[in-house]
């Protein structure tokens, strides 16, 4: 039976993206540029339901992309975006929480690059743990792998404001 864990402290709301999002999902993505444009791959997760998005006050923050299965059998997080004017306000924390809590397998995975020092910070801080390293992936800038325990836990009711302190 999964247990409750309280979400990062930031007021707002994890939901599923709906075809209504998509502008939304798109702009913000290339708000977050990566070099390249990922319009069909957030498309096909938008539609068919795997893009959670963080909003408050009518406002999309952030997204994730969590896909059922897509990793050796197990959950995995593709992708995490978080406006500029939303890092480092707990926005990341909650979508992979909701990522985690939602997962359908024991354990849940994600990779980032070595260079994405803000990526890995936020992992070690929600005490996500180093599976590997992929070479080969980008030139030069090996893909890290990190997965996370997702079997005790599930989604809280609702994220609650908090004071930062």
């Amino acid at each position: 039976m999964r247990q409750n864990v309280a979400m990062a402290n930031v007021a707002g709301a994890v939901r599923r993206a709906t075809s209504d999002d998509l502008f939304a999902v798109l702009t913000l993505d290339r708000d977050t540029p990566v070099g390249h444009t990922r319009t069909l791959l957030l498309t096909e997760r938008v539609q068919s339901g795997e893009v959670y998005l963080f909003e408050h006050q009518g406002h999309v923050s952030g997204y994730a992309v969590a896909r059922p299965h897509a990793f050796f059998g197990r959950d995995f997080v593709e992708l995490l975006a978080v406006t500029t004017s939303n890092r480092r306000q707990g926005v990341g924390s909650a979508l992979l929480q909701h990522a985690v809590a939602l997962s359908s397998t024991d354990q849940i995975f994600t990779s980032t690059n070595r260079s994405n020092t803000p990526m890995i910070r936020l992992l070690e801080k929600g005490h996500w743990l180093f599976s590997g390293q992929l070479d080969g992936i980008d030139d030069e800038d090996p893909e890290l792998v990190y997965y996370k325990d997702a079997a005790q836990l599930t989604l809280p009711t609702a994220i609650e404001p908090s004071v930062n302190v």
